[in-house]
C-alpha cells in the first residue's frame, strides 16, 4: 500500500521513522567497528606487506632517541629533521617504547585505521550531511579504510588520507565563517599532513584550487578568503623544495627520472583501491558497495547534479581522477605515485552520492533500510576476507620468526625472497625487517634515507651490499656480486621455495622450516 506524500501525518510517521533507522545504522556501525579493532589489535603485527620495514625502523629509532643506541647505535643513526614520514615514524617509535613492537604496532595500525572514518564522518558533518546517511558511511568507510594501501603496508599514506579530509572540512568551516581559531587549527593541520606524507599537500592544492574557482563562480567565497587558505600550502611546500628537499648526503643514490607505465596499466590499475587477494571476492565486496550507493541514490536527475554541494563533489572526483592519469607510476623514492589520488575520488563519489536529495517519502525508508543492510554486509564479509587471510599470513610469519630466531644477536645476514605475490600484495616481501626486531641483525633493506628512500632523518651508519631486493624473481636474474656477499655477511636468510644452484657460494644449512632455510656462509 503507498503512502500519500501530501499527507501530513504520514510524512511525520516517515520522519519519525528515520532517527530510528540512524540509530539502528550507527549502533551497528559502531560494532562492526569494534570489532575491527579488535582483529586488528590480536592480528598485530599485522601482515601487511611493507609493515615489518618500518616497524624495524622504529624499534631501531625508539632505541637511538630513549635508550642512547645500546642495540643499534653501531647501525643506524637518527637526526631530527622536518620532513615527510616523520610524525608517523615517531608515533609508532612513541608507541613502541611505551607497549612494545607489538603492542605499539597495534595503536599505530589502530590510529590509521580509525584515521579515516573520523575524518570523513567530520567532513560529512561539516557539510551538513544528515545523521542517517553518516551513519551509513561509516559502515561503507570501514571497507575504504582497510583498502589496498593499507594491506601493501603504506600506513603514513594510508593516515594521511583521513588527516586531508578533515582538513578541508576545516576548509569549508572558515569559508563560512573566518575564525582566527579554527585557521591555527587548519595551519597545524596542512603542517601535520605534510609531516604524514608529501601527498596530502599537493592533494591539498589541487583541492583548494578547483573548489575555490567554482565556489567564485558560484558567489560563496571571496578571492581575500581562498588566497590566505593557501599561504600555508604555499609556505610548506616552498620549505620542502628549499629546504627539506636538500636533506642528501653525497652517497645518496642518484634520483631517477619518472616513468608513467601505459595507458593500458592506467586504465588496469584504475580501480587497485579495491584490489585485495581474491579478484572473485573483490569483485563481490566492490558490488556491494556500489548496490548500497544505488539503494539510497536510486537514477539522480539531471538538475540534482547541479545541486552547489553535489557539483563540488563530482568536481573534486573528477579533479582526483586526472590527477591519477596525470602522475607517473613511480621514481627513484616512490611507487604507486599515481595511484594515491584514487581514495580521494572515491570518497567525493560517494559524498555526492550521499548529498543527492531522498526519493519520494513513500519510499525512502525501504531504500534506505537495504542500503545499511546492504552496507553492513559489506563491513561483515570485508572483516571475515581480511580475517582469513591475516590467519593464514600470521602463521607464515610465525614460522619464519622461529627462522629468525636462530640468528646470533647482531648477525650480519642477507635475505633473499623467492616466494610469489598473493592476490595484488607481496605480503612477506619485508618479511626480513623481523631480524632486527627479534635478533637486531644487520641486513640491508630496513626503509633509510641511504639505500633510497625518503625517510633520510633515518641512516645506515655503513652501508652494505644490497642486491635488489627481488633479484630472485626477476628474468632475467640480474647477475650478484657473491664474493661482496661473503665478504659482507656471515648467513643467508632465504625464503621457501629456492633453487640452491642459484646461490653462488658455498653454504652450509643451520636450520630450516616450511617458510624459510637459515643457511652459514663458509668461508
Amino acid at each position: 500500500m503507498s503512502v500519500d506524500s501530501s499527507d501530513p501525518l504520514a510524512n511525520l510517521a516517515l520522519r519519525a521513522r528515520a532517527p530510528a533507522l540512524a540509530r539502528v545504522a550507527a549502533t551497528t556501525g559502531l560494532l562492526l567497528l569494534s570489532a575491527y579493532c579488535v582483529v586488528l589489535v590480536l592480528m598485530s603485527p599485522i601482515p601487511a606487506q611493507d609493515f615489518p620495514d618500518h616497524l624495524a625502523r622504529a624499534v631501531a629509532m625508539s632505541d637511538l632517541i630513549f635508550h642512547g643506541g645500546e642495540r643499534f647505535g653501531g647501525m643506524y643513526q637518527f637526526h631530527l629533521l622536518w620532513i615527510p614520514y616523520l610524525l608517523g615514524d615517531l608515533i609508532l617509535t612513541g608507541a613502541v617504547e611505551l607497549f612494545g613492537p607489538t603492542g605499539g604496532s597495534a595503536l599505530w595500525v589502530l590510529l590509521v585505521f580509525l584515521s579515516f572514518p573520523c575524518g570523513a564522518l567530520f567532513y560529512l558533518r561539516v557539510r551538513g550531511i544528515g545523521s542517517d546517511d553518516r551513519s551509513l558511511l561509516l559502515l561503507l568507510a570501514l571497507y575504504l579504510a582497510t583498502d589496498w594501501f593499507f594491506l601493501m603496508g603504506f600506513l603514513s599514506f594510508q593516515g594521511s588520507v583521513g588527516m586531508v579530509i578533515a582538513t578541508l572540512g576545516l576548509v569549508e568551516l572558515l569559508r563560512r565563517k573566518w575564525s582566527y581559531a579554527v585557521f591555527t587549527l587548519y595551519v597545524a593541520a596542512v603542517a601535520l599532513d605534510y609531516l604524514m606524507h608529501l601527498s596530502p599537500v599537493i592533494f591539498l592544492v589541487a583541492a583548494l584550487g578547483v573548489t575555490a574557482v567554482l565556489r567564485l563562480w558560484l558567489r560563496t567565497t571571496t578571492l581575500r578568503t581562498e588566497a590566505i587558505l593557501f599561504i600555508p600550502v604555499i609556505a610548506v611546500l616552498a620549505w620542502h623544495f628549499a629546504v627539506a628537499n636538500g636533506y642528501r648526503e653525497p652517497g645518496d643514490p642518484v634520483a631517477s627520472a619518472y616513468f608513467w607505465g601505459t595507458w593500458w596499466s592506467k586504465f588496469s590499475r584504475i580501480g587497485s583501491q579495491f584490489f585485495h587477494y581474491s579478484p572473485r571476492t573483490d569483485l563481490v565486496l566492490f558490488a556491494l558497495l556500489v548496490a548500497a550507493l544505488v539503494a539510497r541514490v536510486g537514477l539522480p536527475r539531471w538538475r540534482e547534479l547541479r545541486q552547489p554541494l553535489v557539483l563540488e563533489m563530482l568536481t573534486l572526483a573528477v579533479t582526483f581522477l586526472a590527477m591519477y592519469f596525470v602522475l607517473p607510476l613511480g621514481y627513484a623514492e616512490a611507487y604507486y605515485v599515481d595511484t594515491r589520488p584514487l581514495p580521494f575520488v572515491s570518497f567525493f563519489l560517494i559524498v555526492a552520492c550521499l548529498a543527492l536529495p531522498r526519493a519520494s517519502p513513500a519510499v525512502t525508508p525501504t531504500r534506505e533500510r537495504l542500503a545499511i543492510a546492504l552496507a553492513a554486509l559489506l563491513a561483515v564479509g570485508n572483516l571475515a576476507y581480511l580475517t582469513r587471510h591475516f590467519l593464514v599470513d600470521r602463521a607464515w610469519i610465525t614460522e619464519y620468526r622461529s627462522i629468525v630466531a636462530a640468528i646470533p644477536f647482531h648477525g650480519r645476514v642477507l635475505p633473499i625472497y623467492t616466494r610469489g605475490g598473493e592476490g595484488s600484495f607481496f605480503p612477506f616481501f619485508h618479511a626480513s625487517g623481523f631480524m632486527t626486531l627479534d635478533r637486531a641483525a644487520s641486513e640491508p633493506y630496513v626503509f633509510a634515507g641511504n639505500n633510497g628512500n625518503p625517510m633520510r632523518y633515518f641512516r645506515y651508519v655503513h652501508s652494505s651490499y644490497d642486491p635488489p631486493e627481488d633479484w630472485y624473481g626477476e628474468i632475467p636474474r640480474p647477475a650478484v656480486d657473491w664474493q661482496r656477499v661473503a665478504r659482507e655477511y656471515d648467513f643467508l636468510l632465504i625464503t621457501k621455495p629456492y633453487d640452491p644452484t642459484v646461490l653462488g657460494l658455498p653454504t652450509r644449512a643451520l636450520t630450516e622450516n616450511s617458510t624459510a632455510t637459515l643457511l652459514q656462509i663458509q668461508k
